[in-house]
């Protein structure tokens, strides 16, 4: 391989590499990013936006496969609830937003239970994965912050 080209190769594979905290972060807008889709299916389908017993499993599944990579149930606990606060938080804009007269999108709702729920899952694991490296979580302020991004725009 000629040199010039050798430089650019190892700029994009550099480039394709993010540090664990950068990628927990990009974890979390990824997971706040399902956000307004969760609310369509559940605006569509006339659900409440608080499910008690998906968001209980949630906290208990995430703190025993942290505590299985000794990881302080704490730890998840926190994590976890605030994402989904986080998460709630926009939802309930969009559905307010929704009901007082913003268009809602011209397409069907993804599935909730066969495609939305799975990707939210599979996020979840890996930030896991992610806490057992040592990788600190998002604060409630950094969600936050991150959560206006995907706000309903009037």
């Amino acid at each position: 391989m000629k040199p010039r080209l050798l430089f650019p190769l190892a700029c994009l594979t550099l480039a394709s590499c993010v540090s664990p905290e950068a990628e927990m972060r990009n974890l979390a807008a990824e997971r706040l990013s399902l956000a307004p889709e969760v609310a369509w299916y559940k605006y569509q389908n006339n659900l409440p936006l608080y499910d008690s017993p998906r968001e209980a499993s949630v906290l208990r599944e995430s703190q025993q496969l942290g505590s299985l990579q000794d990881i302080p149930a704490e730890t998840t606990r926190q994590l976890f609830s605030t994402q989904m606060e986080a998460s709630r938080r926009i939802q309930w804009e969009y559905f307010h937003a929704w009901r007082d007269g913003l268009a809602v999108p011209e397409t069907p709702p993804r599935d909730l239970r066969t495609d939305l729920r799975p990707r939210i899952d599979a996020i979840n694991q890996r930030q896991i994965e992610l806490l057992a490296r040592g990788v600190q979580p998002p604060t409630i302020a950094q969600l936050s912050e991150e959560s206006v991004r995907f706000l309903p725009k009037n």
